[in-house]
């Protein structure tokens, strides 16, 4: 059975989503891990995952290259960098 770890809330960033939702994010003290969950408008926890620091670090990337192809942001409208470079799968 796994160890329970108990998390740093304390500074756990959290993001309001649809129908009163939020994301939280949280990092680990004792070891390079940030821990993404997902709690209900109930406040109830609705799941998550745990990850690496550098895969933490990938996956921002991953999410900021799709949002600057959605155009929002992006002077060439959605045709940035994410059209010249496709992702690449993270080594195993």
């Amino acid at each position: 059975m796994g160890k329970v770890i108990p998390l740093h809330e304390v500074d756990s960033l959290v993001m309001p989503l649809a129908e009163g939702a939020s994301l939280r994010v949280t990092r680990f003290l004792e070891s390079p891990r940030v821990a993404l969950s997902v709690h209900g408008p109930g406040g109830g926890d609705a799941g998550g995952i745990i990850l690496h620091a550098d895969r933490a670090r990938l996956l921002a990337s991953w999410l900021l290259r799709m949002a600057n192809e959605c155009g929002a942001d992006d002077p060439e409208g959605g045709r940035g960098a994410l059209n010249a470079r496709p992702l690449a799968p993270y080594p195993a």
